[in-house]
């Protein structure tokens, strides 16, 4: 056990001394970054486990003969266009470069140094800029689209779901390139892809139609520094018909014999007037078979009093329109018996708790009554007509919990009770039972079992044994001497 407490402090100490010295880490984005006179551009620099370390801005220019060195910590005299931001302690830097020019070409680096200066411990990671001349795009927008896609501000047929469509917009010439790209009701389309070529920029997406693009617009956008705005082309509202779109509900019918099993069947489709047919393992149910029933719209299946010979029997729906026909099929299956085992642990499971619940409210009861009855003791402790028994059971070496007034209490040998020799007193000598009647509480009853006297006051019984189950003897005051036959003391009656 001590090894294994050993092993464990010593990992321990391992994982802190590393987690304290480990080397940090840089990584600086972007990578690369083209940009052109003018603009604002970021450098963003992330150190982690940075611990003590520092952080500097290395900037090697390609028109600068020597590097020059920036600290995150001080002022930037002589680069008013050069500025920091992040929370250095965290380790985030970032370099920012207001109105670029041709000048600020060259490789960013975020350098870390240890305290020592230690060259060894250094760490770097770099940016490079490159500053080029703007040049504004030599066209706008050129958007071009396939021939199966038909808008209501074009003429042709409609766009059949289930075809590949195509759009392409491409811009000509701009440095730095321009962007474009393709959305669909306002959201950029996933599918697209994006290429600068021989001074050309394309966005161009290709995907399957479907009912999502029923009815939809499609934007091609493009902007450039060079352009004052940013530049829209929109198709308008796609003109679109596609074969029904086929759910059914539920796709796993489980439920018990005698039951009655419902499918619900749903399809989206254009043009919407669908058909629907519904088949029983593969065989088409009509309203011949007693056992089924369809409602007037043939959306909905009803199977009644489903028998053993169901399960495993598939149920399919299919929807038909003018563009085609598709369908979906539900499974009738047995509950299964981990189903019903599932259902059992969780009555098991509220059988438990709700004996766990009554023995933890037993066990507050219980708390609470002896709670009370330790408080009534305390009580008849301060009592000032019983504190004088308490001190004479703490010096006769007894336990005064044990006499609860009121109800029976026995002394039985008590073992230093009184000034004799304690080796005197024996099992035999001294048992005596003391009950406080309510009745009149100057009198104990006393077992005539037990042998010996009691002493009270002037009067005492030499032998108990003469006294019946009722006799009753005066109780005159709370250090009554109990004695033996041979008048040794053996403790005192307590009341």
């Amino acid at each position: 056990m001590g090894g294994v407490i050993l092993l464990r402090i010593t990992g321990l100490f391992l994982f802190v001394f590393n987690s304290i010295n480990a080397a940090p880490s840089v990584v600086v984005t972007p990578s690369t970054l083209t940009t052109v006179a003018g603009e604002t551009v970021n450098i963003n620099c992330v150190v982690t486990e940075k611990g003590d370390y520092s952080i500097f801005w290395v900037l090697d220019l390609d028109l600068s003969s020597n590097n020059i060195v920036l600290a995150t910590t001080s002022s930037l005299t002589g680069y008013p266009r050069y500025s920091f931001t992040g929370n250095v302690a965290n380790g985030e830097s970032t370099l920012q470069i207001a109105n670029v020019e041709d000048g600020d070409m060259g490789t960013y680096s975020c350098m870390v140094t240890s305290p020592d200066n230690d060259a060894s411990k250094m760490v770097m990671a770099s940016s490079v800029i490159t500053v080029g001349v703007l040049e504004a795009p030599l066209s706008g927008l050129q958007v071009t689209k396939s021939a199966n896609l038909d808008f209501d501000t074009l003429t042709g047929g409609p766009s059949k779901g289930g075809e590949v469509a195509m759009l392409s917009c491409k811009v000509t010439g701009g440095q730095p390139p321009p962007t474009v790209e393709w959305l669909r009701n306002g959201e950029r389309m996933s599918e697209q892809t994006y290429a600068v070529d021989n001074g050309e920029t394309e966005a161009r997406v290709e995907w399957i139609l479907t009912h999502l693009d029923s009815h939809a617009n499609y934007t091609c956008r493009g902007d450039h520094p060079g352009w004052q705005k940013a530049q829209d082309f929109t198709y308008v509202d796609l003109n679109l018909v596609f074969s029904p779109v086929v759910s059914i509900a539920p796709a796993v019918q489980i439920i018990d014999v005698d039951q009655t099993a419902m499918f619900r069947c749903t399809a989206l489709a254009i043009p919407e007037d669908s058909t629907y047919i519904w088949y029983y393992n593969n065989d088409e149910v009509t309203s011949e078979n007693p056992r089924f029933n369809i409602t007037s719209s043939g959306t909905v299946l009803v199977l009644k009093l489903v028998t053993n010979s169901d399960y495993g029997s598939s149920v399919t729906c299919e929807a038909t329109n003018a563009e085609g026909s598709n369908n979906k099929t539900s499974i009738i299956q047995e509950p299964s018996k981990l189903i019903q085992r599932d259902i059992e642990l969780k009555y098991l499971l509220a059988i438990i708790v709700g004996v766990v619940g009554f023995i933890f409210l037993l066990a507050l009861i219980v708390s609470l009554c002896t709670w009370c009855t330790r408080s009534r003791r305390e009580r008849r402790k301060n009592d000032p007509n019983r504190r004088d028994s308490y001190n004479l059971a703490e010096r006769d070496g007894l336990n005064y919990d044990q006499f609860q007034g009121g109800a029976e209490s026995r002394v039985d040998d008590y073992p230093n009770g009184g000034t004799s020799n304690p080796a005197a007193v024996t099992t035999d000598n001294v048992e005596v039972n003391v009950v406080e009647p309510s009745a009149d509480p100057m009198y104990a009853s006393v077992d005539k079992s037990k042998k010996g006297s009691i002493r009270s006051g002037s009067s005492s019984i030499e032998d108990n044994t003469h006294l019946s189950d009722t006799d009753t003897v005066p109780v005159v005051a709370p250090d009554d001497v109990v004695t033996n036959g041979d008048n040794q003391t053996g403790g005192h009656v307590l009341y």
